[in-house]
């Protein structure tokens, strides 16, 4: 009833409850302390039943306790508080149950002298039981003669004074403070796992209790009385019983949900496990020869008060399926017990190069304290000779004057592990998405750049890579072209001369993304043996230029000359175009 939902058993018990608060209002007749009787026996039986319930809860506690005692401890403690609370307060009711019993049938000083025999008993296993109501004495005679009997039970429970229950040992208001007391302890149970975590009774369950350790005031005869009132005054004995019998099974009931709570949180059912998975996982797939194979080694679902036994081979796998790894002789990995990995470690210096698996073993002791073992096989790992990858992004040389992009990168080693160096005066420059970009050095006389690389391994320990060797080069020139019609083309159609379009200079078949920029320009004109030359300082035909143009006819030919061009390393002088006017 951890969620606090009534349970069927509970239900019967309530609706036999209300019957017998019913039958209370009723004259009674023989027949109906027979059905007292026959209650009082079902409700020592569901105690029976309730009481092997619980010890076998405590048992399981206890059982794990002997595999685990690092975490169930706390568990395990807050357990035996449970369990001796519930056995004093019943020990104590069933003590109280064999006293109104002497006391109703006139035995005062057998009972408050402790001697409450014939009424209180042991059972098998020495715990303190009130006879029943149907019980016999030696001679086989029933031993309660007057199950009607009230006045006694009431002086001895109630008092004598109808307005006030009375206090003190042995009373009903006694019994309702050690059940108050009872409750009020099982709700304040609050204590820390192995883990550090707090561990309290869920919302449901405290209400379930809360539910079962009520005693409000009822109403009799459109009057309001106590709870001490309603159920012992002047009540017969044969209804008394099952009443005590019920509030016992409260008490059990509430024991057994509590032990339950506590036996599912030493597994944390919350999150239940009913499958190992082991796993192996390298820190890297792709290894330097050289360098250390590492892989992490953990059982899933890992629990860290019950650390598994691992093994590895640091002999490559023959890739036989079938064969079982033997782990004797094999040392176990070191595990760390904040997170359950175990590490594994086997030199590269003596295997092939390729891919090479490693087998081993994962040992884990359950909880009735036996082993399980589950083969774990990595998964394939590269060994390959130390190599640095160096690749242009653009062209396999590096340009004066323009950013040049490049990616550098070892293979497993991550990008923050590497440190990269240019030599030649370059400038280099890490970008923030982890590429690079190359500024060459403006020297003319520098034609080379040598990149090095020095990776910091899994291990700590560093490596330098062979530097990788750039050719540092002037950008090419354009090609001025005029409407893209270039000296390659030679021709320009008469519209095309009369769009008085600027003059353009392209960079063809080169991946770099500038733009060259004509910006100046001659333009000589042989016409009828007379030769005009005209200068513009910017890439646009000045007004004279395209009076001069407007002149010319099919077959006249244009000649641009003294180009002077804009470049991201400087303005440069750049071949001349002539084009040759076609209709």
């Amino acid at each position: 009833m951890a969620g606090g939902k009534e349970t069927p058993r509970q239900k019967m018990i309530g609706m036999m409850y209300l019957v017998l608060t019913a039958l209370l209002a009723l004259n009674i007749s023989k027949e109906v302390l027979n059905g007292f009787v026959k209650v009082e026996r079902g409700l020592i039986q569901t105690q029976e039943t309730l009481k092997e319930k619980s010890l076998q809860s405590f048992s399981e506690i206890e059982s794990r306790m002997i595999v685990n005692q690092t975490k169930v401890a706390p568990f395990h403690e807050q357990a035996v508080q449970v369990k001796e609370a519930s056995e004093t307060l019943r020990a104590h009711m069933q003590e109280l149950k064999a006293r109104t019993m002497a006391y109703s049938q006139g035995a005062y000083d057998a009972a408050e002298s402790n001697g409450m025999k014939p009424y209180l008993d042991l059972d098998d296993e020495g715990y303190p039981m009130c006879v029943a109501l149907d019980a016999k004495d030696e001679e086989g005679e029933d031993l309660i003669k007057q199950k009607d009997e009230y006045t006694n039970v009431t002086r001895f429970l109630y008092g004598e004074n109808i307005a006030e229950p009375k206090d003190g040992e042995w009373s009903a208001r006694d019994l309702r403070n050690k059940l108050e007391a009872y409750r009020d302890m099982l709700k304040s149970i609050s204590f820390s796992d192995a883990n550090g975590n707090r561990i309290e009774l869920p919302n449901g369950l405290q209400l379930s209790i809360d539910e079962r350790f009520q005693f409000p005031n009822e109403i009799e005869s459109d009057k309001e009385v106590t709870w001490e009132f309603a159920n012992f005054h002047d009540n017969p004995l044969a209804a008394v019983m099952p009443i005590m019998s019920k509030l016992i099974i409260d008490v059990q009931d509430a024991e057994h949900d509590v032990l339950s709570f506590l036996l599912s949180g030493i597994d944390g059912k919350s999150f239940k496990v009913n499958k190992f998975v082991p796993l192996v996982v390298p820190e890297s797939n792709y290894v330097l020869r050289g360098d250390s194979i590492r892989a992490k080694v953990m059982l899933a679902a890992f629990d860290n008060t019950n650390i598994p036994d691992m093994y590895l081979s640091e002999e490559p796998w023959d890739g036989d399926s079938t064969a079982i790894f033997d782990f004797n002789g094999t040392p176990t990995l070191p595990v760390d017990r904040g997170t359950g990995f175990g590490t594994f470690q086997a030199s590269t210096r003596s295997l092939s190069l390729g891919e090479h698996q490693f087998k081993g073993l994962v040992r884990f002791r359950d909880t009735d304290g036996s082993y399980k073992d589950y083969q774990v096989l990595t998964d394939p790992i590269t060994v390959a000779e130390p190599a640095l990858v160096v690749s242009p992004s653009k062209m396999n040389v590096f340009y004066r004057g323009l950013p040049n992009p490049v990616e550098i990168s070892v293979p497993g080693v991550p990008q923050d592990k590497i440190e990269v160096r240019i030599d030649g005066g370059h400038k280099l420059v890490r970008q923030s998405d982890g590429t690079y970009v190359v500024e060459a050095n403006a020297n003319t006389q520098v034609k080379e750049a040598n990149i090095t690389v020095t990776a910091e391994l899994p291990d700590g320990s560093k490596k330098s890579l062979p530097a990788k060797n750039f050719r540092v080069k002037r950008i090419p020139d354009p090609v001025v072209n005029w409407l893209g019609n270039n000296s390659v083309k030679g021709t320009i159609k008469m519209s095309e001369v009369q769009a008085f379009a600027p003059l353009n200079a392209a960079m063809e078949n080169f991946d770099f993304e500038f733009r060259a920029r004509v910006k100046k320009f001659t333009l000589l004109i042989v016409r009828s043996g007379q030769v005009s030359e005209l200068t513009s300082n910017s890439n646009q035909f000045t007004s004279d230029m395209k009076d001069a143009l407007g002149r010319l006819r099919a077959g006249d030919n244009i000649y641009f000359t003294n180009i002077l061009v804009t470049m991201p390393d400087g303005d440069r002088p750049v071949a001349p175009l002539t084009l040759k006017i076609i209709n």
